[in-house]
């Protein structure tokens, strides 16, 4: 059976994405590869902040992708699976001790 082919009618716009995936459920948030629903919406909030980022190069973006990252990784995101656009240049992503450092920290407020 052939793939069908997309059409520009058939793409979505980013907003209607978003609005979708906010209404994902923990099982379906899986099958795509996050631990919950939660991770999924926090991955597509931290690809915002990327964007912003490059956009205006602005550090706030900075802190709050940092923010961001740390409640994916403290809700079973592996960081391994993060996509290269929601990505910071290396220089501005948290080093592997601040992430070591920092995780437990944070575990222990909640």
């Amino acid at each position: 059976m052939a793939a069908k082919r997309l059409k520009m009618q058939d793409m979505q716009e980013p907003e209607e994405n978003k609005q979708e995936r906010e209404n994902y459920t923990d099982e379906v948030a899986v099958r795509l590869g996050y631990p919950n629903a939660m991770v999924l919406r926090l991955a597509d909030r931290l690809s915002e902040l990327a964007g912003c980022w490059r956009k205006t190069r602005d550090v706030q973006y900075v802190d709050d992708y940092r923010e961001v990252l740390l409640k994916m990784i403290e809700n079973g995101y592996n960081l391994a699976n993060l996509p290269i656009p929601s990505q910071l240049p290396d220089e501005l992503m948290p080093s592997k001790e601040e992430l070591e450092l920092l995780t437990p920290f944070r575990q222990n407020r909640r």
